[in-house]
């Protein structure tokens, strides 16, 4: 590994690590955003509330979430005509189109109940129900700290903080039954009604903030506050469906990095990192290096040139001689043998034993050598004997 990426991958060693630290010393933010969403544990959120609904009735209710679609669910399993879950829809907005409303006062009339907790509702809706509801103060703030919310079976006053309680019902037709509202001195504002359709019921609050998980978790009042308005709903299955699920929800493999706001920080710092790596590893790499190749052996090949000389200047007196010096420069190299001697019997002894070559051919090379190194006039017929002789005993002694 090159000293630069070294020093890269311990640089993004660093940030990381640096990173990692912060966020784990740092005092996490609390977002009072109104998300209602059950999977979000934000104050305003509804995880603790979709949790503790199912024990909040005398006998254990089952919870359904509703996956698919509100048209596709009224049209599936004959729930119009034959109701089967009591709904429930707590949102910012209750923002539905013509023919789920239609189908919701269907349901209703048939012995279904409705539970909606929104702020703004359908207007269409409100009007085909009766109903209407506004502000009923301009937010002065010695109105906002005396104003609580009490449900009309109990007739207990329970204050709630962090909430705008700034609407209430001003328009209901005879059949409304008003199930609680915001008591402001000697007045009870309705903001929690009861309208019986047909068979069964629809219910409005226009305060949904009321049923998000602080006041679940901040104090008992509240907690049983929200546990008695949910008891009008007295069904064994409830089914909610949740808006922010089917618009939040993220299609891609890689939605559980991407619907955690620490996970998707990392996922985007890692992508921009690579990149970075990438664009300083290809402007260092992309300059072509130049191939040196070693030099070639041409020692063949000069032999041959002088060779060619040689013989077309005519003089074979100087091939014997150097065809001669060289072989044998190889007999001492190979054997080890003292090629002075040449001319001793004890030379030939030796020369034989160690070559494996007999005596006989290695006798005769030997005069033949002897005799043309004394020479000094030579024919080509005298050059080709004498390379011969050399070549039949390199070859039988394997040199």
């Amino acid at each position: 590994m090159k000293g630069s990426l070294k020093f890269s991958v311990f640089i993004f060693t660093i940030v990381f690590g640096v990173i990692g630290i912060i966020d784990l010393t740092s005092k996490k933010p609390i977002i009072w955003d109104r998300t209602f969403d059950q999977k979000d544990k934000n104050p305003f959120g509804l995880y603790v509330t979709h949790e503790e609904l199912p024990h909040m009735f005398d006998k254990q209710a089952k919870v359904i979430d509703i996956k698919e679609d509100l048209f596709t669910y009224f049209e599936s399993d004959n729930r119009l005509n034959a109701p089967k879950e009591q709904l429930l829809f707590i949102s910012e907005t209750f923002e539905v189109g013509d023919a789920v409303n239609n189908r919701i006062l269907k349901f209703a009339t048939n012995g279904g109940k409705v539970f909606i907790a929104a702020e703004q509702i359908n207007q269409k809706l409100l009007d085909t129900l009766q109903v209407d509801y506004e502000y009923f103060y301009d937010n002065q703030d010695d109105i906002e700290e005396e104003i609580k919310v009490e449900l009309t079976q109990d007739g207990i006053p329970i204050s709630f903080n962090k909430s705008t309680l700034d609407y209430s019902f001003t328009k209901l037709p005879k059949s409304a039954t008003i199930l609680g509202g915001l008591r402001y001195k000697e007045h009870l504002l309705p903001n929690f009604i009861s309208l019986k359709i047909g068979k069964g019921s629809i219910m409005l609050h226009i305060t949904p903030e009321l049923f998000g998980n602080y006041y679940l978790l901040n104090n008992q009042k509240q907690y049983q506050y929200v546990a008695r308005a949910f008891s009008y709903l007295d069904g064994q299955t409830i089914g909610w469906y949740d808006f922010k699920s089917k618009y939040n929800e993220s299609k891609t493999p890689l939605r559980v990095l991407l619907n955690h706001m620490g996970l998707r920080q990392a996922w985007y710092l890692l992508l921009v990192s690579l990149l970075l790596f990438l664009i300083f590893k290809s402007r260092r790499e992309q300059r072509a290096v130049k191939t040196v190749l070693p030099e070639p052996n041409l020692s063949k090949q000069f032999c041959e040139t002088i060779a060619t000389l040689y013989y077309e200047n005519g003089s074979p007196e100087n091939m014997v001689h150097k065809k001669i010096d060289y072989f044998l420069h190889d007999i001492r190299k190979k054997f080890h043998v003292d090629t002075l001697l040449i001319h001793e019997e004890e030379f030939l002894e030796n020369l034989s034993e160690r070559s494996g070559v007999s005596k006989e051919i290695t006798a005769e090379m030997i005069q033949l050598i002897t005799q043309y190194q004394k020479g000094s006039h030579f024919t080509e017929q005298d050059l080709r004997n004498v390379n011969t002789k050399i070549e039949e005993f390199k070859v039988k002694a394997e040199m």
